[in-house]
């Protein structure tokens, strides 16, 4: 969106109609579903009042709203908690698979340049790779 408003201010003319179009668009959606929802709630009211009364059922209709409102309000949550774990996870996955290149690459000239060092680094995994013993062995 950023790149259509640069280079809508250069001068290109494309990208500023579309983001006109678009915002346009969005506000006649926004329009027709305010009205609809105002329609919802106004029939819901003609239904309801005559049942239970006018400001039963207003508060019926706050009611509804308000559980409406939670209900987005989590899925939203959810949505926004998925979206941060896989953001994460491909945080984590570019890291190790930088790591893994920077290791395979510096790995080949290590052992070309320094042998006898990479040999006590096998060893010293080796080594820390043994299973521990809790009691000296008895002699």
């Amino acid at each position: 969106m950023l790149k259509e408003i640069a280079t809508g201010l250069i001068g290109a003319g494309a990208p500023v109609a579309s983001a006109r179009r678009v915002a346009v668009s969005g506000v006649i959606i926004g329009t027709f579903a305010a009205t609809g929802y105002v329609a919802l709630i106004g029939a819901l009211w003609y239904t309801l009042s005559p049942l239970i009364g006018p400001a039963q059922a207003w508060l019926v209709i706050a009611g509804l709203s308000l559980l409406a409102a939670l209900i987005t309000w989590g899925v939203a949550a959810l949505i926004g908690a998925r979206a941060r774990a896989e953001a994460e996870a491909a945080r984590a996955a570019a890291m190790q698979a930088a790591l893994a290149e920077v290791a395979l690459t510096t790995l080949p000239r290590l052992v070309r340049d320094h042998p006898f060092l990479m040999m006590l680094a096998a060893a010293g995994v080796a080594f820390s790779a043994m299973p521990k013993r809790d009691t000296p062995p008895e002699a």
